[in-house]
């Protein structure tokens, strides 16, 4: 009898072991889940505590009010509201740099790492915008574009004429100018995160595809693209996450003139542009955006992440 009382207590002590292992992990786990929720509560939440309280506040009176949401949903259904014309242009910019962007910066990342003729040339013109002044880049180009200029005398060669106010000056083709400018100028972090990427791959993988009969196209969409997707898709999450923030330099080119303004220069005019010094415009009006734009990006950000998630990565 004593042989299984002496094992019904290895049972009960081994439980007790498991049990205390459980919660000991728990414990762990709790503790480090807290330190980000920690973080969020002060670093987030109480420093833009007022922000939000501001949206549901008079700007003159600071009572309680809604008034901020009416005047922010007429802005952005109204058919000339400027809200929707901001809305409706940062749209403009978000999809230039996720369908135009993105895939041009992996395919010349990709002609890049295959060393062709002058690649180290091609590294240097496509690195310059990060290089050169934005002021001196915007000059150039509008410079370019103007009726009296290169882009002018080449559109007059093939019989055609650019309208005499320029392209930036018609409601019709000034945000599609700013966007050209904005994918021209758009590759060079890219091409530098894909490049890194393409440099981990292993060469073997390679050149055993080549040895396979495996062409440039094949290459690239088979292998490359594969081995690189948790960059890419990283990339994609960050282009999610600043969806509202898509913009190019609307100061340097049109002012928001043109029907050119975007979500983040109508909140610079809302807050600045009113005052004389600045800093006395609608922080109300922009605090009610940025809490509706937050309640509409924070859903399709985890989604795109959780549909991102679902596509297996390749581990080299």
């Amino acid at each position: 009898m004593a042989v299984p009382a002496e094992s019904a207590r290895q049972k009960r002590s081994s439980g007790v072991r498991g049990n205390k292992k459980k919660r000991n992990q728990t414990i762990f786990l709790i503790c480090m889940m807290s330190l980000p929720f920690i973080q969020w509560l002060v670093f987030w939440l109480y420093v833009n505590l007022s922000s939000i309280l501001l949206a549901f506040q008079d700007q003159r009176t600071d009572a309680w009010t809604t008034n901020n949401f009416v005047q922010f949903w007429e802005g952005l259904t109204s058919p000339y509201g400027e809200i929707k014309i901001a809305v409706r242009n940062t749209m403009y910019y978000f999809c230039a740099n996720l369908f135009v962007i993105m895939p041009l910066s992996v395919i010349i990342t990709y002609f890049i790492y295959k060393r062709i003729l002058f690649f180290k040339g091609f590294r240097i013109i496509f690195y310059l915008p990060a290089i050169i002044s934005a002021v001196a880049m915007v000059t150039s180009y509008m410079n370019f574009i103007d009726p009296r200029g290169p882009l002018g005398n080449i559109v007059e060669a093939f019989g055609g004429s650019l309208p005499p106010e320029g392209l930036l000056g018609k409601n019709s083709t000034a945000t599609a100018t700013i966007v050209v400018y904005s994918i021209w100028v758009g590759f060079c972090s890219n091409i530098l995160l894909f490049g890194g990427a393409m440099t981990r791959i292993p060469v073997d993988v390679l050149e055993s595809a080549r040895l396979e009969g495996c062409g440039p196209f094949r290459e690239l969409v088979q292998l490359i693209f594969p081995l690189i997707w948790s960059s890419v898709s990283t990339l994609i999450v960050f282009a999610f996450t600043g969806i509202f923030n898509s913009s190019g330099p609307i100061l340097l080119f049109t002012n928001g003139s043109f029907e050119t303004t975007t979500i983040s220069f109508w909140i610079f005019q809302q807050v600045y542009g009113t005052g004389a010094v600045g800093g006395s415009g609608s922080y109300n009006l922009v605090s009610c955006a940025g809490l509706c734009f937050t309640l509409v990006g924070v859903p399709i950000i985890l989604l795109i992440r959780w549909l991102l998630e679902r596509v297996p990565t390749v581990e080299y």
